[in-house]
């Protein structure tokens, strides 16, 4: 009998199947190969402030260094490269930006994540920045298409994954254990991303679907080696001058394609903020299960104690997955708490 059956294998499924891995526990997980799933069309970044608040993200202090530190191990296992620090230029709009700016600066839980306090100004015939911008330390890139590419290769050759969709009409759950198909485990974990609006056993949970579009273009002798974050955000991909262009978040949609009307948005994004000439090479799209409080939803059902969930990471998955998989992991192997944030339980009450 397997330990662990895992649904999915996007960055969720990826880092809580590491940790059960790292854990001694018997795994199997479960994946269709889509390469327009919301991970694989995901920039990739981890960023420390965040908003026009400039607001440090929740946890930074532990999830980003940790992060950093699985994907690096990941690195030297896989003999792959993954992540990439880059600083993030952030523009400001306006004077008032420049004053919460300073305000943040004075604050002493930041300074670990501000270069300086020096304003930084731009080449103008590159991009607009009246007002100048501020450079944020702790920024990254991970390749989220290689990597989790290397980690379905590492799954397959210890013969730990099987590429198929979950079948519902293929799964029973039993006292103490779980069975699908010809396979027993104690537990499964649905890490689905979006397909967990579908999934019958968390209906209760209050998924907010999001589409977001980003564009892949080119630009001549631009900045290569940063982020610059405004009304757009500008990435270097590892392809020379070409950029990641991100990205919309839109709570109506009708299908999970890319739209005439996300690539007008991000032009028009762009346009705000740069001044160099530009091509789109290429535009992608993908659905998040965003959750209203912004946080994790993770646990078991209230009914069906060996049916669990890992999800809700939203735009920031790169960055809090390792945390809460190992989190979680201990929770189900050393019986710790769950954070009371992340916790599903918080929406049965």
């Amino acid at each position: 009998m397997l330990d662990f059956i895992i649904v999915g294998q996007g960055i969720a499924g990826s880092m809580l199947s590491w940790f059960l891995l790292k854990a001694n526990q018997k795994i199997l997980v479960l994946d269709r190969f889509n390469p327009s799933s919301a991970t694989y069309v995901a920039s990739g970044i981890t960023n420390p402030i965040t908003g026009r608040r400039f607001v440090k993200t929740w946890l930074a202090d532990d999830i980003i260094p940790f992060a950093e530190n699985t994907y690096n191990e990941c690195e030297r296992i896989f003999n792959e490269r993954f992540l990439q620090a880059l600083p993030i230029i952030r523009l400001f709009d306006s004077i008032k930006a420049q004053n919460d700016w300073s305000t943040r600066c004075a604050t002493p839980e930041y300074l670990r994540y501000l270069k300086n306090e020096s304003i930084v100004y731009l080449d103008k015939q590159k991009i607009k920045n009246d007002f100048g911008g501020f450079e944020i330390n702790g920024g990254s890139r991970l390749d989220t298409g290689k990597f989790l590419t290397s980690y379905r290769t590492f799954l397959k050759q210890k013969s730990l994954l099987s590429d198929e969709a979950f079948d519902s009409s293929e799964f029973k759950t039993e006292a103490g254990s779980i069975s699908y198909k010809n396979i027993k485990a104690r537990k499964i974990i649905f890490c689905e991303g979006a397909a967990a609006l579908q999934n019958p056993y968390f209906k209760f949970l209050p998924f907010m679907p999001a589409k977001g579009e980003c564009l892949t273009v080119k630009i001549p002798n631009f900045y290569g080696d940063r982020i610059i974050s405004a009304e757009a955000f500008i990435m270097p991909l590892i392809n020379k001058d070409e950029y990641y262009i991100g990205s919309t978040h839109q709570w109506n949609f009708h299908d999970a394609l890319p739209s005439e009307e996300g690539k007008n948005e991000l032009m028009g994004n762009l346009s705000a903020i740069l001044n160099a000439h530009y091509e789109i090479i290429g535009q992608s799209a993908a659905i998040r299960p965003t959750v209203k409080d912004r946080r994790p939803l993770i646990g078991f059902h209230p009914e069906h104690e060996n049916i669990g969930i890992f999800n809700g990471m939203g735009t920031k998955g790169i960055s809090l997955a390792p945390y809460f998989a190992k989190h979680f992991v201990r929770h189900m192997i050393e019986q710790t708490d769950l954070m009371k944030e992340i916790d599903i339980r918080r929406f049965l009450s």
